[in-house]
């Protein structure tokens, strides 16, 4: 068999990435050709998922990412051909703090915005909704027995309740100094500056210099004066690193950066983010306040839209805000039935699917709508199959107009909402039964139009097929599971809540092969790997490993089809035709190697438990970077059922994935 010709692909692929003039670099990982480009909007997703031997076309983290998969190498080798494209990439080394990285110039502010929120709080989010579920228990012990709060038992869970949105500062402190590449220890110092004033009784509200005053206990909880401060943070070590003798730079880059961002903070930056959020809350309050039922109605029917396009993460913040302000706040209760419409327009799918693959991932998709999650339910199911979307945005549209009318309020932030933040809502002029009426409301009114006019499961015409924020195709092209927001890179795939994968039924189907761990540590769904490649199952069915040492090693005997210098990922052919993918992390090839000591070389012949790399997780997560490690089978297609074992800690003795045949 002759050697196969990419040279039409390579052309195809540059021409609807905007053509050769739109490309400032061109690197590749294991699965895509990364593309920085110079104007996003010129690239053709649409088009480019229609080519052969693309799976999808993704927008994340400055980056145009056409996923090839397993012949991305021989692909990226074609186009180098052609074009000769630079390989110089803005994130090639995880220490940088060069400032002429490129940016990705066609976002708007307000994408970038979105992009820097969304990475601040994605890496905590599960922590902040577990402390609304707590909240929500120490509401319910407060109602139902006022004297209950002077227990120790009351005492304890409302400290773990509250102790963490006073002091959000700190963990905003953490992540935003990632995002804006500084440094984590200077940051938190600076954060916990602006709360101690909330600990010392003696420190006065406010104090005056001159005539001009200065609020010193306004920070407890402080979402945009925090962020900004982190900012200017940045900037100021920045230039102190540049300009002090190296020799003195441990003790006096950290002493002058605290100073100066300190006093701007306390005198300018702080006061202005306060006014900022204030503004947000007040202009939000407004409109609301101009009819709650017509704005419930806006809010609630095009809520699940906006987590499309991943701008929710630009919204939410202004519920913190509100609550701080206001002491309450509506935008979370009618968030409460937008997610509801979604989850019962998936519900009805798992009675009307008429596909088992449909009514599996259905099924998974509803667990995970339960407890708040309602990506797998969008992309899995309600979005490919237009109208049950639609129906479920007809409900959050019913429900959220009606928790409006019923003037509903969430006296507690949550970024997540489900049945068990359902005591947030008890308060003044609140009620949680109306709460949980609205809730039933919109989840009725979504499966009941399902299940009366279905979703039109052969249907697989694209809707919003042009959305841009990183999600897979919405076609059946190769997707077998669900989708995640891609702007979470910030983010918490090993953090965030876990969809459990379906059951398989293996009645009558023979075992052909077992896939050992790589790597021993805890193992997850892939569906809840923070990339959404990975996770859509665009690259075939599989499972993940979150790391607890470093050693990766061969989970079959077989053959070494891939070895990427970088040691970050191995392709392996099984002796029994299995063709596995081991992907070390997300976006781990920025590191070019760092931390990876690879053992093993295309072609060579290996046996189950043979070492291929040895790497350093933790220096690889203070890097920044994701450990999460991907094991897929990339030939998926070719079995009759892929099934992951998640039931116990993986290790290099136990069966991590099973593959069957008729």
């Amino acid at each position: 068999m002759g050697k196969k010709d990419y040279t039409q692909l390579a052309n195809d692929i540059v021409a609807n990435v905007g053509g050769k003039e739109n490309v400032n670099s061109l690197i590749h990982c294991a699965t895509r050709l990364r593309f920085r480009l110079k104007d996003q909007s010129k690239a053709n997703k649409s088009v480019l998922e229609d080519l052969p031997n693309v799976l999808t076309a993704v927008s994340a983290g400055g980056q145009y990412q056409v996923v090839i998969g397993d012949e991305v190498v021989p692909v990226f080798e074609a186009i180098m051909k052609q074009y000769g494209f630079s390989a110089a990439d803005a994130k090639s080394d995880a220490d940088s703090t060069d400032e002429a990285s490129e940016p990705a110039k066609s976002d708007s502010w307000f994408e970038r915005f979105v992009a820097v929120i969304s990475g601040i709080f994605t890496p905590f989010i599960s922590v902040l909704a577990g402390a609304g579920v707590l909240k929500g228990i120490a509401i319910l012990m407060a109602s139902a027995q006022p004297h209950w709060t002077s227990s120790p038992i009351y005492i304890s869970i409302n400290a773990l309740a509250t102790g963490m949105f006073v002091l959000l500062p700190i963990f905003i402190a953490i992540t935003a100094a990632d995002k804006f590449n500084t440094n984590r220890y200077i940051a938190v110092a600076l954060a916990a500056a602006m709360i101690y004033p909330l600990t010392d009784a003696t420190i006065p509200k406010i104090a005056h210099l001159g005539s001009y005053p200065v609020d010193f206990k306004t920070y407890g909880g402080a979402v945009i004066p925090t962020i900004l401060a982190i900012w200017l943070e940045s900037y100021i070590e920045r230039w102190f690193k540049k300009h002090l003798p190296a020799v003195t730079q441990l003790v006096f880059v950290p002493f002058f950066t605290l100073i100066v961002a300190g006093l701007l903070t306390f005198f300018i930056i702080g006061p202005l983010g306060t006014e900022v959020g204030t503004g947000l809350a007040y202009g939000y309050k407004f409109l609301y306040d101009l009819s709650p039922l017509v704005a419930g109605a806006i809010l609630g029917g095009t809520f699940q839209i906006f987590v499309i396009f991943g701008l929710h993460w630009g919204i939410l913040p202004i519920s913190f805000i509100n609550i701080q302000n206001y002491g309450y706040d509506t935008l979370l209760a009618v968030m409460f039935c937008a997610v509801a419409g979604q989850f019962g327009a998936v519900t009805a799918a798992i009675i009307k699917a008429k596909k088992s693959k449909n009514r599996s991932i259905a099924l998974s998709a509803a667990i995970s709508g339960f407890f708040g999650i309602t990506e797998p339910a969008i992309y899995g199911i309600n979005l490919k199959y237009k109208k049950a979307f639609i129906f479920g945005l007809v409900g959050g549209a019913i429900g959220g107009a009606f928790i409006g009318a019923a003037g509903v309020k969430c006296f507690q932030y949550t970024p997540i909402m489900n049945w068990f933040e359902m005591p947030l809502f008890i308060g003044k002029n609140s009620s949680m039964w109306l709460a949980f009426a609205a809730w039933w409301a919109a989840w009725l009114c979504s499966f009941l139009l399902v299940i009366i006019f279905g979703f039109n499961e052969s249907n697989t015409e694209k809707l919003f097929a042009k959305v841009t924020s990183g999600k897979k195709s919405l076609t059946e092209k190769k997707t077998a599971k669900l989708g995640l927001d891609t702007e979470d890179e910030a983010a918490a795939a090993a953090e965030s809540v876990k969809t459990e994968e379906p059951t398989v039924d293996t009645t009558g189907l023979t075992l052909a092969d077992e896939i050992y761990s790589p790597i021993e540590g805890k193992p997850v769904a892939l569906s809840s790997v923070n990339d959404p490649v990975f996770s859509s199952g665009a690259m075939g069915n599989g499972a993940a490993v979150i790391p607890s040492q470093g050693t990766c090693v061969s989970p079959v005997d077989g053959e070494i089809t891939v070895a990427f210098p970088t040691g970050h990922a191995y392709g392996i052919k099984s002796d029994s035709g299995a063709e596995i993918l081991i992907h070390i992390g997300i976006n781990t090839v920025e590191l070019k190697g760092k931390y990876f000591d690879p053992k093993v070389e295309n072609g060579a012949k290996v046996k189950k438990g043979d070492v291929l790399t040895l790497f350093e997780p933790d220096k690889i997560k203070d890097a920044g970077y994701d450990t999460t490690t991907m094991v897929i089978v990339t030939n998926t297609n070719e079995f009759e059922a892929v099934v992951p074992n998640l039931k116990e800690n993986a290790t290099a003795e136990k069966s991590l994935i099973q593959i069957y045949n008729k």
